[in-house]
């Protein structure tokens, strides 16, 4: 299998990389798992009630998706409910390590090119998650899904770190786990990398 480095040299004039940041860059899939089922077991959902869903469904489209299952109220306040996933999250943040493969190739490719970090998180999980990694130093540009009007499967976190960038859409590269992802770079007009073979 070609490495990241060798997989990059085959796009036309990339100019910047945009990662996303959950599962892409860390592993944070059972410290999310486990936050999620906290903060819905306060409102009374049980973990093996909880339906599936793609990979990279993000809080709000979780709570949409109980709601219409009858499992959570739709009187709800989903902010309570994100401030409560939140404080579930920091308490094991520490616990969550990079991906390695993928982090050594930023760690490249910060020396090349413009880097940003794209996510359907929060700022709040955001920073202390990159501190305690060690990884936000690589990147210029961070942007959270507090920021935008819409997260993924829109692009409009991955047009966000372009124009932050200054780099045209058509000239960055999107590093995705999932489906999701690689759909809203798609939208964005991005060329995309997808990382999961390097997990």
């Amino acid at each position: 299998m070609q490495s990241l480095a060798e997989r990059i040299e085959h796009f036309p004039d990339p100019r910047a990389l945009i990662f996303d940041l959950d599962g892409t860059l860390v592993d944070t899939k059972a410290n999310n798992r486990r936050a999620l089922f906290a903060t819905f077991a306060t409102q009374g959902v049980r973990a093996e009630d909880m339906p599936s869903a793609p990979e990279g469904t993000g809080f709000v489209d979780w709570c949409a998706l109980l709601v219409a299952e009858g499992l959570l109220s739709p009187d709800v306040s989903v902010p309570a409910l994100q401030e409560i996933c939140e404080k579930e999250t920091l308490r094991t943040i520490r616990e969550v390590r990079p991906i390695e493969a993928v982090a050594e190739f930023a760690r490249w490719a910060e020396r090349r090119f413009p880097l940003a970090i794209a996510t359907g998180s929060s700022l709040a999980i955001v920073d202390p998650l990159l501190a305690a990694t060690g990884l936000r130093r690589l990147f210029d540009v961070v942007v959270t899904r507090d920021q935008v009007a819409n997260g993924k499967p829109a692009p409009d976190l991955f047009l966000r770190a372009a124009e932050l960038l200054d780099v045209p859409p058509a000239r960055c590269v999107v590093l995705e786990d999932t489906q999701v992802g690689l759909d809203a770079a798609s939208r964005a007009g991005m060329s995309a990398m997808d990382v999961r073979p390097y997990r």
